[in-house]
């Protein structure tokens, strides 16, 4: 038997009882029992379910809205999301590190799944100094390091490229297919379910939107992001 189950609890209280006072089977006994074992199992599953949505670890449904409403009032909403893309998304904006490049980091990776990478020009941890391969100075170079071409000229800003972890669009509308260039998609003429659609269309999930949102709110103070999906 389950635990919590209207035989468990049924069961339980038959063991309680003096065995003088009834014949082991009694029926009405058993009957009268057994329908306030079934509100009981009720209760149970009910303080179950309660305390699940008092830790945002475990909470679901509606009771994971208000949790985020609770917190951040409108600052953040669903948005089609499920409850563990929701999830992140809660934890990365309550008590994230902020204005900072690691902060921003964290807090998109947290969101998709993927940590962005991020090139300042004006930084020279990320330009470096040029080196050839057989050169002991320097970081970059042909074959050597990761970096790009830095440049004074852009101070204060940042090129990143952000990785969608989570799926983000309109539900049930597949992508464009022309199998003459080798695309395969759900949609195309004749193939799947396929609409055309605006910027008025209901996006769900991570979409840019959200992911622009969470940059605005922990970049650097006077910094300018450019942003690329990959």
């Amino acid at each position: 038997m389950t635990t919590g189950s209207p035989d468990d609890i049924l069961d339980r209280v038959k063991k309680t009882l003096p065995g003088r006072w009834f014949a082991w089977g009694a029926p009405y006994r058993d009957a009268l029992i057994g329908g306030l074992a079934d509100s009981a199992s009720w209760c149970y599953g009910l303080i179950g379910y309660a305390r699940a949505q008092t830790r945002i670890a475990t909470a679901y449904g509606i009771w994971l809205d208000l949790i985020a409403r609770d917190f951040l009032a409108d600052f953040l909403t669903r948005n089609g999301m499920s409850d563990d893309s929701f999830r992140a998304r809660l934890r990365a904006t309550i008590l994230q590190e902020r204005v900072t490049r690691k902060g921003m980091i964290n807090a998109i990776t947290a969101l998709t799944g993927n940590a962005p990478v991020i090139f300042e020009p004006w930084n020279p941890g990320d330009a470096g100094a040029y080196s050839g391969a057989g050169f002991s100075c320097g970081q970059f170079g042909y074959g050597v390091g990761r970096g790009g071409y830095g440049s004074m000229n852009l101070p204060g800003q940042i090129f990143m490229q952000v990785k969608r972890g989570s799926p983000s669009g309109i539900p049930n509308i597949g992508g464009w297919a022309n199998k003459a260039l080798g695309i395969t998609t759900p949609g195309g003429y004749g193939v799947g379910s396929l609409a055309y659609v605006n910027s008025k269309s209901r996006l769900t999930g991570i979409t840019d939107a959200i992911i622009y949102d969470v940059i605005n709110k922990t970049k650097p103070t006077g910094l300018i992001v450019w942003v690329k999906f990959v």
